[in-house]
C-alpha cells in the first residue's frame, strides 16, 4: 500500500469538521430525547448520520474521490467567480 501523495486532514477538512460538530452536538446532549428541540434530531438519526458521514468520508479517501471544498471550488469556478485552486 502507498502513501497518500496528500494531507487527509487538510483536503478533507469540511468533512472533518461536519463530524466533529456532529460529534460536539452528541457530546454536549443535543438530542431530541434530552433537549425536546426537534432541531436536535432523535439519537438514532444522529447516529445514522454520523455514519453516513463516516462511509461517504472513507470511500472519498479510498477512492481519491473530491472533497466538498473540491466540488465548490470547481462549480464557483464555472459560474466564474474564480479561479480554480484544488
Amino acid at each position: 500500500m502507498s502513501k497518500l501523495d496528500y494531507d487527509i486532514s487538510k483536503r478533507y477538512s469540511s468533512e472533518l469538521l461536519n463530524i466533529s460538530n456532529k460529534l460536539n452536538q452528541l457530546e454536549r446532549g443535543r438530542i431530541y430525547e434530552l433537549s425536546r428541540a426537534q432541531m436536535d434530531g432523535y439519537l438514532s438519526t444522529n447516529i445514522s448520520q454520523l455514519k453516513d458521514m463516516l462511509n461517504d468520508l472513507l470511500g472519498k479517501i479510498q477512492n481519491d474521490g473530491k472533497s466538498q471544498d473540491e466540488k465548490m471550488s470547481e462549480e464557483l469556478a464555472k459560474a466564474g467567480f474564480f479561479k480554480e485552486t484544488f
